[in-house]
């Protein structure tokens, strides 16, 4: 069978290279334009499905995931394998129909926000070969320069906040957001407290303490702030004023293949 895979990086492709050893396959590193095909291997993280499902036909194109990323936190949430790969394993697999999120009318597979969730994908590259230390060393820069925000949400004002995150699943990952639903939202989380305190159980996955630290579901969120900050839609960063944030009628077909070697647990 011939593929066609995405990847960020030569460490990603090396790896994949080996999974897909019996495949040929045509490669197609991020910033390259992605040829139509009916179905589209992505060899990287939360990153590289994020590029993926903006520059596809979601009618025409499906996805096979390779979690080769950092966080892999999509892959997680559907339990997506990782292994050798043959024809068959491919062709069997289960599709899996996903839901989207719509924000300022781009597409997120995770979730969006602005504040400090924006300083750490400011640092952070999506694409990078590092791993996920790479995501503490953008949490330990981001601290040093996140002030608190007054927010605007659903024209409700809301002062003095490090974050505003809005995610799609009730179980996205890094603790976030402070629900244990494993249903769809999307979900609102909103952080106050010192910096440091909020990175630090932020990245243990911890329920923090402080004030006005909450989650709430909703069928949309929009977001305003007086000045343009940093904001983030899964790992790609921007600066804006404002996030309108709702499920998108669009979704994305996912193959989750039969594995030949290991699994992803």
């Amino acid at each position: 069978m011939e593929l066609t895979v995405l990847y960020p990086h030569t460490k990603s492709k090396f790896i994949a290279k080996y999974l897909l050893y019996q495949h040929k396959i045509k490669w197609i590193k991020i910033g390259e334009k992605i040829p139509e095909a009916p179905l589209l291997v992505t060899a990287g993280g939360d990153g590289t499905i994020h590029y993926a499902v903006n520059r596809i036909n979601l009618d025409k194109t499906k996805l096979l995931v390779l979690p080769l990323g950092r966080g892999n936190a999509f892959a997680r949430i559907f339990n997506l394998p990782i292994g050798l790969l043959s024809d068959k394993d491919i062709l069997t697999g289960q599709e899996l129909e996903v839901q989207l999120l719509e924000v300022n009318n781009r597409l997120a597979i995770l979730a969006t926000g602005m504040g400090m969730g924006g300083e750490v994908m400011h640092y952070a590259n999506p694409y990078s070969q590092f791993g996920f230390p790479s995501y503490i060393l953008s949490t330990l820069k981001s601290i040093q320069t996140t002030p608190a925000y007054s927010f605007t949400i659903n024209n409700n004002l809301y002062p003095d906040l490090l974050t505003v995150e809005i995610s799609l699943w009730g179980m996205a990952g890094y603790g976030l957001p402070f629900t244990n639903s494993s249903t769809i939202g999307p979900y609102l989380t909103m952080i106050k407290g010192n910096p440091l305190m909020a990175a630090f159980k932020f990245l243990l996955g911890q329920f923090p303490d402080w004030e006005g630290a909450k989650t709430i579901k909703g069928e949309a969120f929009t977001l305003k702030t007086e000045e343009e900050i940093n904001a983030h839609i899964d790992g790609e960063n921007f600066l804006t004023r404002y996030l309108e944030v709702k499920l998108s009628p669009k979704k994305v077909n996912i193959i989750k293949p039969q594995v030949s070697l290991f699994t992803n647990s």
